[in-house]
């Protein structure tokens, strides 16, 4: 089922095995900013996928569904939502709020989900680059010259610099694959979700 954002405006109901969801038109929207391969893994009911890398293009759309109902950012945990939540109060939409502990939360408190297809998150690609890197470049460095313990080094330096900051390039950069991207993803059209 495939409904635009602008539905959530009216209460919505959907029945899932024997529970059922009510959507009343005081609750915030609920946008995900997580990639639309994670999304499609575990979201919210309810929940509109618009990935942080895509968000400048539904700034007015947002502003204007933000003047009569909060906007709840929410990804895995914090540090996506929080580039989102600058990136959009500087860009002038001030009802808008972060969900505490992201989906790693919700999750924990027992919260309601949609499951789908399961794949590797975001960070966990980040992760398993970065080791992979580092080994190689250990490899290498043993096995063929020692310049390629420069490898490791900067791989090292990324990390820190992406615990420091909070913002991560390899991320960025992964966020932008095919991979994690959905094959027509709705998300163009401002559709990506459920309600």
């Amino acid at each position: 089922m495939s409904t635009t954002l602008l539905d959530q405006e009216q209460i919505a109901e959907k029945t899932q095995g024997k529970q059922r969801f009510v959507k009343p038109s005081n609750e915030p929207f609920l946008i995900d900013v997580r990639t639309p391969q994670e999304f499609e893994s575990m979201h919210i009911p309810g929940a509109r996928n618009i990935p942080l890398p895509d968000l400048h293009k539904y700034v007015d759309k947002l502003k204007t569904l933000s003047q009569e109902r909060p906007i709840m950012l929410v990804c895995r945990t914090k540090n996506r939502v929080k580039i989102a939540y600058e990136y959009l109060t500087n860009h002038g939409l001030t009802n808008c709020e972060i969900l505490d502990g992201g989906m790693t939360a919700w999750v924990n408190q027992g919260q309601p989900v949609i499951k789908g297809n399961q794949g590797i998150s975001l960070e966990g690609q980040v992760r398993a680059i970065a080791g992979g890197l580092i080994l190689l470049g250990v490899v290498l460095g043993y096995t063929i010259h020692s310049v390629f313990f420069l490898l490791p080094a900067i791989v090292g330096a990324g990390l820190l610099h992406a615990g420091l900051t909070d913002s991560c390039l390899m991320g960025m950069v992964l966020s932008k694959l095919p991979i994690n991207r959905i094959a027509n993803s709705p998300s163009e059209k401002f559709e990506k979700g459920d309600v």
